[in-house]
């Protein structure tokens, strides 16, 4: 399928990425954030850039228990479906290649402001080459309880896809997104380049979920930018679960932008014997009253790596920021390692703001008691590790949920 033409304000914008892409050099262990992945043996220009595959697809019945699903697969839309209460009521699920002209307003001025935040190569490559991708949006005051799903099944050997979602919320709407990102099939060989990127926002009094899960397979790589901005009394709750790819480098940046607004990170991660997952986390307050919260819970199994940076950034000017971020990781076997690099920057005294980070092995003591009731050694085993990620995951929809315990539930047994 040919390509699809482009509004002109997008493929200036994409030229001005190029432009920025080709100034840079890629990030290198000299860079702070970047100390601890060395991506110096990645050969990124070789992998071949997805077709931009036409936005059009074909209605189809949505499924029961979802609010809107919208399905990519190789980057092309295979399914879309939506409640026709919610088609009448203004709400819109579609790929963002459709939205560019509808919705160009908030469009150009996200994607804009993407561009100009680019502080690496990844980042401003993203925007330059972005592939497909979601777009939704929520008319002000809707309270949608079921869940929206968008899926991405990627696959091809050697291939970069650059898959982008955003989502905006009015006034006062409520709303909940299931995200997800796997491999053409789970533990593929197929080496792909994901490189992603994702926009919430909320304006003032809206309240966003979204559960955000990463499952390419082994060989793969996965960069992903988050940007998230709230308004006043604003409220985001983002859950992150990365279980897949071999090199893993992400980082979501929210910003508190409004008074009384509140923002909750959440993530789970496994990484397995021969991965590299470096995970960030941004709490920015440019706001009086805002409260944020990130806690991030990983197991590494041994010859696994694992980096959690997280970072809160108070403004001069947002007095009464409550910011806490913790992480915690459960070392799995002699072989792996795990850094843990909290950061605050305060730029205002009248604030409640602090950090803790633990690391440690899982009990001899409960696994013995385990035993001592009739379970094998790996029956324990499997049994702390689910439960140690529980309280993550609880609140979470049932199919985002299981999903992600019983891929981390599969990659206990392969390693037993």
């Amino acid at each position: 399928m040919a390509d699809r033409k482009e509004p002109a304000w997008m493929q200036e914008l994409r030229a001005k990425a190029q432009e920025r892409f080709d100034a840079m050099s890629w990030p290198t262990t000299s860079d702070e954030e970047w100390r601890r992945t060395d991506v110096s043996g990645i050969d990124a220009l070789s992998f071949v850039p997805a077709p931009r595959a036409d936005g059009r697809t074909a209605g189809s019945a949505n499924a029961e228990g979802l609010a809107g699903t919208l399905r990519f697969d190789s980057g092309r839309p295979v399914e879309a479906g939506m409640d026709q209460t919610w088609k009448d009521r203004g709400v819109r699920l579609m790929s963002l290649a459709d939205a560019l002209e509808e919705f160009e307003k908030p469009l150009s001025d996200i994607f804009d402001e993407g561009v100009d935040a680019s502080d690496n190569r990844f980042t401003v490559w993203h925007y330059a080459s972005w592939s497909h991708g979601a777009f939704l949006t929520v008319p002000a005051g809707l309270e949608i309880t079921e869940p929206f799903l968008i899926d991405f099944t990627e696959s091809g050997d050697g291939v970069l896809s650059s898959p982008h979602v955003v989502v905006v919320l009015g006034e006062g709407a409520r709303a909940s997104v299931i995200q997800r990102i796997t491999g053409e099939r789970n533990g593929s060989d197929e080496r792909i380049l994901c490189n992603a990127g994702l926009d919430l926002r909320l304006s003032d009094a809206a309240a966003l979920q979204y559960f955000e899960g990463q499952y390419l397979g082994p060989q793969s790589l996965y960069f992903r930018q988050a940007r998230t901005r709230g308004g006043r009394d604003s409220s985001l709750r983002h859950y992150d679960a990365a279980l897949g790819g071999r090199l893993v480098k992400t980082r979501i940046d929210c910003g508190l932008a409004g008074k009384g607004s509140e923002a909750f990170l959440n993530g789970v991660y496994y990484c397995r014997d021969g991965q590299h997952m470096d995970i960030r986390t941004v709490q920015r307050h440019h706001s009086p009253s805002a409260t944020s919260r990130s806690y991030y819970k990983g197991a590494v199994a041994s010859g696994g790596r694992t980096v959690f940076q997280g970072l809160i950034e108070v403004d001069p000017g947002a007095s009464g920021t409550d910011a806490y971020l913790t992480n915690r990781n459960l070392i799995l076997g002699d072989a792996a390692r795990s850094d843990s690099i909290p950061t605050l920057r305060i730029g205002n005294n009248d604030v409640r703001c602090s950090h803790g980070s633990t690391t440690g092995r899982l009990s001899e003591e409960e696994l013995f008691y385990l035993e001592s009731r009739g379970l094998s050694r790996n029956e324990s085993r499997e049994m702390l590790v689910l439960g140690y990620f529980e309280d993550l995951l609880d609140r979470a929809p049932e199919a985002y949920r299981e999903g992600t315990l019983d891929l981390i539930r599969s990659r206990l047994a392969s390693a037993a």
